[in-house]
């Protein structure tokens, strides 16, 4: 009974094991994923600098749309900070 026991926690031990490996390689392919989504957000950033360095817009304006559009899904009045200091950063001259 006791070697039935040790034979069978080696069969879990094998399998978790086999599960973390999985975990793992899933975790690095997200992550990949992340990085091409984060390049892709920087290209887009320099390239609307470099459009807002030659167009006025109401920055005002621009924070007033991000809160009426994220005050919902965040919950918070005044929406996502993070997006309006966005705004900040890019419309900086």
């Amino acid at each position: 009974m006791f070697f039935d026991q040790i034979k069978e926690l080696d069969g879990n031990i094998k399998a978790l094991k086999e599960h973390l490996t999985n975990i793992s390689s899933s975790v690095e392919i997200q992550v990949d994923h992340l990085d091409d989504i984060a390049g892709h957000i920087i290209a887009l950033e320099a390239i609307m600098v470099q459009i807002l360095k030659k167009t006025e817009i109401d920055v005002e304006a621009a924070k007033a749309w991000v809160v009426q559009q994220t005050q919902g899904s965040t919950g918070k009045t005044g929406g996502s900070t993070k997006a309006r200091d966005v705004v900040d950063l890019l419309t900086k001259k």
